[in-house]
């Protein structure tokens, strides 16, 4: 969400800002009695407060509540008709409503219905009927309590642990977990005095279409091409995932040798990017062994056995073989970006990535992990360590019926529904075809907002782990219209993006204000440059 933040311990120095977030719950042994004052204080004097899973009776009366009890067994949660802030950007009935957890399962994750005090408003209930998330005034300020773990909420939709949290598996606006980065984003912008946050687009758009194609059949390098033209003519590109089929098995011929690498190479030349798509393309990815990580095409024999089963494959040996021959046959090609055959998604496949050399994967779908941001992946899809790879989930693929062409208006139905958000939306066709498809991706692009970015992937995802790393921060100065930007980026990019609370009337250091004055696009920035940029507000 581009939202500034810092972690500390230490109470009086998190109590010196106005918004306080107390993570990751609060029970008897989390705060002394003065403690528990000082909160009470610092809320009545002006201060703000988003807490979760609140357990001591200390701090119910700041936080509105009588008494809770803990379940695994609530399943759905409903917001409520309210004007309160934090709400302003759930307007669509996929984010009023939101699934915890399939009920075939007989528990799920732990959540804590409070019964609220006659002061609370309830923002939203679970199925029991107990409140799910409650706000309490308390003098000049306001506190916010959520009965759920964000862990929980969000992190474990994104690694794929959750109990099938999600509605549908491709191609529906599914926004189960990024509800609660929207929540905390409106919390911020409602009581942050004078906000300012780091877009999550770039170039000030609304919103980015990231197109991808898999080419994962003999024929399907030549239909290629004709994706490329359409593209290119209608102002765009887009990733190919490559599968670098080189041995015959039960389920294909090898097809990864000329003329289909000439093609790949037109492909490049042209202007779209490559990234891999395994070797052997196999459904049974998600079981197979990590592997040695001394894989290399002279010694790496997989066969594919049948429908989800073969001999001699490793993770590592799909991940790092098909970048060594994707490398060593396309001039200039770096391969960092990986897609799974069938998305089947092992938990060592982080480990294997991060020691092969690449930095981006696109394996899920993001009905399937409940988000439509990109996100870093845990390390074992685990709980404790993110990876250094960074996830963009399949948004839209062209093969549910009843197929891509078919589909066209439900699919930019969802593409807008994520740029309300300011989120992305990833399209995977593929290439086995070039008539139905292209004139139906020819189609959607040409009905696509102006302010909704159309680009590959591997362009988006660079600018993504670029700002993701950026080191910034805004300084007020002695004159109240006027405040300094400093910024930092460890990489290269273009188009960084500030959203500002207050409208800008002028800014230096060749960075552009917006018409509508609040957003403000940074320069190029070349890697390790800083730059200060000297912000002269409207009013």
């Amino acid at each position: 969400m581009g939202i500034p933040f810092f972690i500390t311990r230490d109470l009086p120095q998190a109590l010196r800002h106005r918004l306080v977030i107390l993570y990751p719950s609060v029970d008897s042994h989390t705060f002394t009695e003065p403690q528990a004052d000082l909160l009470t204080t610092f809320v009545r004097q002006g201060g703000f407060i988003f807490a979760q899973n609140v357990f001591w009776g200390g701090l119910q009366n700041l936080f509105g509540f009588r008494s809770f009890a803990p379940s695994r067994k609530r399943y759905h949660l409903a917001f409520s008709v309210t004007k309160d802030p934090v709400t302003k950007y759930l307007n669509r009935p996929e984010e009023r409503e939101t699934q915890l957890g399939s009920d075939r399962f007989p528990e799920i994750i732990w959540s804590n219905g409070y019964v609220p005090d006659p002061g609370a408003e309830v923002l939203a209930h679970f199925d029991d009927g107990s409140a799910a998330l409650l706000t309490n005034s308390v003098g000049k300020g306001k506190v916010y309590l959520l009965g759920l773990s964000l862990l929980d909420v969000v992190l474990r939709n994104q690694n794929n642990r959750d109990y099938d949290a999600q509605r549908h598996y491709v191609n529906t606006f599914e926004p189960g977990a990024d509800v609660w980065l929207l929540v905390l984003r409106a919390w911020y912008e409602a009581y942050s005095k004078d906000w300012v946050r780091l877009s999550t687009i770039p170039g000030g758009q609304r919103s980015a279409l990231l197109l991808s194609h898999d080419v994962d059949w003999e024929n399907s390098f030549a239909p290629g091409l004709d994706f490329a033209r359409i593209e290119k003519a209608n102002q765009a590109s887009s990733t190919f995932f490559i599968q670098t089929k080189y041995v015959d098995d039960a389920n294909s011929k090898a097809f990864f040798f000329a003329p289909n690498l000439d093609i790949l190479r037109q492909l490049k030349a042209g202007g779209s990017t490559v990234g891999s798509h395994s070797i052997i393309h196999s459904r049974g990815f998600n079981k197979f062994e990590l592997g040695s990580g001394h894989e290399t095409y002279s010694s790496y024999q997989p066969r594919g056995l049948g429908f989800d089963t073969a001999s001699g494959a490793t993770v590592f040996g799909e991940v790092r073989v098909s970048k060594e021959l994707l490398d060593g046959e396309i001039p200039g090609q770096d391969t960092i970006f990986f897609r799974a055959g069938h998305l089947r998604v092992p938990v060592s496949l982080p480990e294997a990535l991060e020691r092969s050399g690449y930095q981006f994967d696109s394996s899920f779908t993001a009905d399937d992990v409940l988000s439509n941001f990109p996100f870093a992946l845990p390390r074992d899809l685990g709980f404790e360590e993110d990876s250094e790879i960074y996830e963009f989930p399949v948004t839209i693929e062209d093969e549910e019926s009843p197929g891509f062409a078919k589909r066209v208006p439900q699919a930019l139905q969802v593409i807008l529904a994520n740029a309300e958000n300011g989120a992305v939306s990833v399209v995977l066709i593929h290439s086995n075809e070039s008539v139905l498809k292209a004139a139906a991706e020819q189609d959607l692009l040409r009905q696509l907002p102006s302010d909704i970015v159309k680009t590959d992937m591997l362009t988006f995802a660079k600018f993504w782990r670029a700002r993701d790393r950026l080191q910034w921060s805004l300084t007020a100065t002695s004159a109240t219209t006027e405040a300094a930007l400093q910024v930092k980026s460890d990489e290269s990019v273009t188009g960084l993006t500030f959203e500002f609370q207050r409208q800008i009337s002028t800014a230096t250091g060749g960075a552009t204000v917006s018409p509508d004055g609040r957003h403000l696009v940074l320069p190029e920035l070349a890697r390790g440059r800083s730059i200060s940029i000297h912000i002269h507000y409207l009013h």
